[in-house]
């Protein structure tokens, strides 16, 4: 084999690598991944749940009012559920409920 037909096969070699090293270095590091489902969906609230607890003992097992008046969809106020009323002996949730709890206990009123 002569001189010019090493070089060229020597050439060759080196576009090779030099494209494959190129390749290599733009590829990403590490594949893609898909977020699962529970890393993207909030977890749901159970209002029912949080209108036993919180709500209940005053206002009844459906609402209907025991030492504190009957709930309706209409009168449940997200103002005075995170404010409370103190003078007629209605707590504020607002320091113990997050925003999305208290639009849960509203939604399952409103259910």
């Amino acid at each position: 084999m002569d001189n010019r037909a090493i070089i060229s096969i020597v050439a060759v070699i080196v576009v090779i690598a030099a494209i494959a090293g190129y390749y290599y270095m733009s590829a990403p590091s590490a594949p893609a991944t898909i977020p699962s489902v529970e890393e993207t969906t909030p977890q749901a609230i159970d209002g029912g749940s949080l209108y036993e607890t919180n709500c209940m003992p005053c206002h009844g097992v459906k609402g209907e009012g025991g030492s504190a008046p009957a709930l309706t969809a209409s009168n449940a106020d997200r103002s005075i559920i995170e404010n409370g009323k103190p003078d007629e002996g209605m707590p504020a949730f607002g320091g113990s409920l997050s925003p999305e709890e208290i639009t849960a206990i509203l939604e399952y009123l409103q259910s």
